[in-house]
């Protein structure tokens, strides 16, 4: 039940962040993610200081990612704020709120790259897509470079963030998945 209420909140969240970057609503962005984030670090696993690293990091990520799609010409914002050249802050905040789904409903996925790979190239590009309809960005005059991009980029990025998860926290009573690595070893 934890998982789909994790779910759900990102849905919700992930609705809020792209019409407060198509109306230029950057407080509705900051709080809903705010929401989300309460609501799924209480529903999430132990120990919390991993989830809270593993935000911190797919945050990084995501701004990265977001901002070379922008300098790439992939999208581009249907509201320019102060820095044109950097991922807004609402779309850094749907990263946010992704990560807290990682060690969460999409838990399953760990170790799983290949399939991670296949998901994220499948499921990435008709969410910004979405968020086009919404107005929050334009994709490219040639869609089909659009598509593509976002198909490789999040193939590319999504075992990454499936690593990081690991990484963040195992579930091996409580330690992370550095020290269950050095324990392995």
């Amino acid at each position: 039940m934890p998982n789909i209420l994790m779910a759900i909140t990102f849905q919700l969240g992930w609705f809020a962040c792209v019409l407060s970057g198509a109306r230029g609503q950057g407080k509705l962005a900051l709080l809903a993610a705010a929401a989300v984030l309460a609501c799924n670090l209480k529903l999430a696993r132990q120990p919390l200081a991993g989830e809270i690293r593993l935000i911190i990091w797919v945050t990084l990520v995501g701004f990265v990612v977001e901002t070379v799609n922008l300098l790439a010409g992939v999208f581009s914002l249907t509201r320019p704020h102060a820095y044109p050249w950097l991922c807004p802050v609402w779309l850094v905040l749907l990263w946010t709120q992704f990560a807290t789904l990682l060690r969460g409903p999409f838990a399953w996925l760990a170790g799983r790259y290949k399939l991670g790979a296949l998901l994220g190239a499948l499921f990435a590009a008709p969410n910004y897509m979405a968020g086009a309809r919404l107005g929050a960005v334009n994709l490219n005059d040639d869609a089909l470079f659009s598509v593509v991009m976002l198909m490789a980029l999040w193939a590319a990025t999504m075992p990454f963030l499936i690593w990081l998860a690991q990484q963040a926290g195992g579930t091996d009573r409580g330690r992370t998945g550095f020290e269950n690595a050095e324990r392995r070893a």
